[in-house]
C-alpha cells in the first residue's frame, strides 16, 4: 500500500508539474505577442548546448551583443554602465569600506534593438577603421605591420555587414510599460528578463549587462528536419545557411518561433 500510494503521488506531482508548465507556456502565447522579430541566421545560432540534454530535439540561440564603446580605440570594448543608469536600476553607491559593493548583481530588463541605429554606428565605426587602415597603408605601401593593419579592417567591415549579429541590448530598466514607451516598435524592440553585474573601479561604481534569462528557443518538430539538415551543411561549409525565422516574445517576455523558417532560400542554398 504505501508502494502504491507513493507511486499514485509521484504521478500526481509529475502531472501537476506538466499542468503548470503548459499553463505557463499557454499565458505566455496567449493575445498578441509582446514583440516579434524577423531574426535570420545572424542572430539565431545553433545551440549545441541544447543537444546535449535534448538528443532529439533542436534549439536555436538567440545571438545579441552589446555596443562597442565609442571613447575607446579598442573595438572590442563593450560601452559601460555608468553610476547614474546602476543608480537608477537599485544598485548601491561605491562603499571602500564595505566589500559587499565589490560586486553586485540584480535582475532587470533588456531591451533589444534589432538592425537599428547601435548597428549602425558599429558599421561606420568598422568602415571609418577601413578608410583610416587604407590610407596608412597607401602612404607606405610594404610596410608589413599596415598591410596586417588593413586586412583585419576588411575583415572587420565584413563580419559587420554580411556575418555578425544585428540584434543589440542597447538599454536596461525595471518598469516595462515605461521601456515600451521609450521603444514603441515591436517589430525592431524586445523586451526581455535579463541581468546587470555591476562593481566597483577607481572608487567609481560601473557595470554591465551579464546575460539574458533565455536565449535557447526551441524549434518546433514539424521544422526541424529541415532545418536541421541546412543547419549541418552550413556546419560543414563553415558558414550558416542563409535564412529567417519570426520569433514573438509573450506575456512572460519569453521566446518562441511562431510561423516556418525561410525554408525555400536554404533549399536553394543546399542546390548551389
Amino acid at each position: 500500500m504505501k508502494t502504491r500510494s507513493a507511486l499514485i503521488s509521484g504521478l500526481a506531482l509529475i502531472a501537476m508539474t506538466n499542468v503548470v508548465a503548459l499553463g505557463g507556456v499557454w499565458y505566455n502565447r496567449s493575445g498578441e505577442p509582446e514583440s516579434s522579430l524577423l531574426l535570420s541566421e545572424r542572430e539565431l545560432r545553433r545551440s549545441y548546448e541544447w543537444s546535449r540534454h535534448e538528443n532529439s530535439g533542436l534549439a536555436l540561440r538567440l545571438d545579441w551583443r552589446q555596443p562597442s564603446d565609442p571613447a575607446s580605440d579598442d573595438r572590442y570594448q563593450r560601452l559601460m554602465l555608468d553610476e547614474a543608469r546602476l543608480a537608477a536600476l537599485g544598485f548601491a553607491g561605491p562603499d571602500k569600506g564595505d566589500p559587499r559593493h565589490d560586486s553586485q548583481a540584480r535582475e532587470v530588463l533588456v531591451v533589444l534593438e534589432l538592425d537599428g541605429p547601435a548597428r549602425k554606428a558599429e558599421l561606420e565605426r568598422a568602415r571609418e577603421q577601413l578608410h583610416n587602415a587604407r590610407d596608412e597603408l597607401h602612404a607606405k605601401p610594404n610596410d608589413k605591420r599596415r598591410q596586417d593593419a588593413e586586412r583585419a579592417a576588411r575583415d572587420y567591415l565584413d563580419h559587420e555587414e554580411q556575418r555578425d549579429s544585428r540584434l543589440f541590448a542597447v538599454d536596461v530598466g525595471l518598469d516595462r510599460e515605461a521601456l515600451r514607451i521609450r521603444y514603441p516598435d515591436r517589430s525592431r524592440y524586445a523586451i526581455v528578463p535579463g541581468s546587470v553585474n555591476a562593481w566597483v573601479r577607481d572608487g567609481h561604481l560601473t557595470g554591465q549587462i551579464s546575460e539574458l534569462r533565455i536565449t535557447a528557443i526551441n524549434v518546433p518538430h514539424a521544422w526541424r528536419r529541415t532545418l536541421d539538415e541546412a543547419l549541418e551543411r552550413g556546419r560543414q561549409n563553415d558558414r550558416p545557411p542563409p535564412f529567417q525565422a519570426r520569433v514573438s516574445f509573450g506575456q512572460r517576455l519569453e521566446p518562441w518561433m511562431d510561423e516556418a523558417p525561410s525554408l525555400e532560400r536554404m533549399e536553394g542554398q543546399g542546390k548551389g
